[in-house]
C-alpha cells in the first residue's frame, strides 16, 4: 500500500516536517479518522509515529453490520481509539425508523461505542419515504428520537451537513475547486435538485436548538469555514455545539490569521483537532486525487497541520491535496489554546479523561520507526 512520495516533495518539506514532529511538545488526538477493523492497528501505529496518540474512528458501522468488529479492533489498543456508530439509512422506510435507530444507538453504547456519526447523506442523499423524489430533511422531526437518545446516552453526534461552498457552484473553469471536482464530479451539488447549502445549514442549526441536551460536533468547521463570522455566531448561539477542523485548513487558513486566532481563543474549549484521514483499502488525506498517496505522505500531512497551528509562517502548502491552488498563513496559537484543541477537549468529550495517561506515552514509545513501513 505504501507508495514513495515524489522526491521534490521531500526536498521541499521533508526536513522541516521532521523538525516539526520532533519538536511537537504535546500529545495530539485526531477526532476525525476513517478506517476499517483490519486497518485499525496500522492506523494507530502510523498516527503514533506522527505524535498522534489517540483517534476517533467515525466509520464504526451499525449494530450487526460492522460495529462489533470495529469495537473489537479498538479494544486491543489500550483505550486509544474511540469508535462512532453510524445510522442504518437503508432502513429509512421502515415504520418508526427514528425510534428503531434510537434503540440501536442504545445497544451500540452498551457495546462500547462512544459517539454517533451522521454523514452528509442526510440532506443530500437519503430519500424521504413519505415524499417520492424528495430528500429527507436534516431537521425532519422523525429523526428527533435519534438526537434525543444520543443526548441521554452521552454520545456526541458528529454531524456533516452540506459541503464546501464551491461544491454547490457550477462546474467549469470558474470553480476554484475544479481540480477536485474534475476527479470527483459526483461531489458536485450544483444541480438544483439538491437543497441549497444555506438551507442545509439552517436546518442543522434548528436541530441544535431543538436538542440543547445533545452535544453536536459540526465537522469540517461547522461545514462553513468560508465564513468565520457565521461559525463564531453559531458557536455562540448553541453552547451544545463543538466543531472540528478536519479537511478545512485550506479554507480556514485563507482568513486573516489574527481573526482566526481570535475565534480559536474565544471558543478554545469547543474546537477539536481532526484531519479526515482515511486508511481503508488505500489512503485519503482529507481528499484524494488521481495520484494515490503513500504512508510517507501521511507524515507530511500531519507536519503541515502542525506548522499551520504552531507557527506564523506565511504561504504554507495546503495539507490536503487538490483542494485549491492558494497557500495559507500559519496562526501560531498560544500554548493553552493548542493544548485544548490538540487533546484536552477530545479527552474530556470522547475519552472521559482529564489528562493524557500512560497509554499516550506508551503509544509514542512503542510506535515503530518510519523505516519499518518501507
Amino acid at each position: 500500500m505504501a507508495v514513495a512520495p515524489a522526491a521534490g516533495k521531500w526536498q521541499d518539506r521533508g526536513m522541516l516536517s521532521l523538525i516539526t514532529l520532533l519538536l511537537l511538545p504535546r500529545p495530539v488526538i485526531d477526532v476525525h479518522v476513517h478506517t476499517t477493523p483490519e486497518r485499525t492497528a496500522l492506523v494507530a501505529d502510523v498516527l503514533a509515529a506522527n505524535g498522534v496518540t489517540r483517534f476517533v474512528n467515525l466509520s464504526g458501522g451499525t449494530v450487526g453490520d460492522g460495529l462489533e468488529e470495529s469495537l473489537d479492533a479498538a479494544r486491543d489498543l489500550d483505550g486509544r481509539v474511540a469508535v462512532c456508530a453510524n445510522i442504518a439509512w437503508r432502513r429509512v422506510a421502515e415504520p418508526d425508523f427514528g425510534a428503531g435507530q434510537a434503540a440501536m444507538l442504545a445497544r451500540a453504547r452498551a457495546l462500547g461505542a462512544r459517539c454517533l456519526k451522521i454523514s452528509k447523506a442526510l440532506g443530500l442523499g437519503v430519500p424521504d419515504p413519505s415524499a417520492p423524489g424528495k430528500l429527507l430533511a436534516v431537521d425532519d422531526p422523525r429523526l428527533d428520537p435519534i438526537w434525543a437518545a444520543a443526548g441521554r446516552l452521552g454520545m456526541p453526534v458528529f454531524i456533516h451537513t452540506g459541503d464546501p461552498k464551491a461544491f454547490f457552484e457550477p462546474l467549469g473553469p470558474g470553480n476554484e475547486r475544479m481540480a477536485e471536482l474534475g476527479v470527483h464530479p459526483d461531489w458536485s451539488f450544483a444541480d438544483p435538485v439538491f437543497p441549497r447549502r444555506e438551507a442545509l445549514l439552517a436546518a442543522r442549526d434548528r436541530v441544535l436548538a431543538r436538542h440543547p441536551q445533545t452535544t453536536f460536533i459540526g465537522v469540517h468547521f461547522a461545514n462553513n469555514p468560508e465564513d468565520l463570522d457565521y461559525v463564531a455566531a453559531t458557536l455562540a448561539a448553541h453552547p451544545n455545539l463543538y466543531v472540528d477542523v478536519a479537511a478545512r485548513l485550506p479554507e480556514i487558513g485563507r482568513h486573516d490569521p489574527a481573526k482566526v486566532r481570535a475565534v480559536f481563543g474565544r471558543f478554545a474549549d469547543r474546537i477539536l483537532f481532526g484531519t479526515d484521514l482515511g486508511i481503508t483499502r488505500g489512503i485519503m488525506l482529507g481528499s484524494v486525487g488521481k495520484n494515490r498517496p503513500g504512508l510517507a505522505d501521511v507524515f507530511l500531512f500531519y507536519a503541515d497541520h502542525f506548522r499551520w497551528f504552531e507557527t506564523s509562517r506565511r504561504r504554507l502548502p495546503l495539507p490536503t491535496p487538490i483542494q485549491g491552488s492558494w497557500t495559507i498563513d500559519g496562526v501560531a496559537l498560544p500554548a493553552d489554546v493548542l493544548d485544548r484543541v490538540y487533546h484536552r477537549n477530545a479527552l474530556k468529550l470522547l475519552f472521559g479523561a482529564d489528562a493524557p495517561g500512560p497509554a499516550d506515552a506508551d503509544a509514542l514509545d512503542t510506535a515503530p520507526p518510519w523505516s519499518d513501513y518501507f
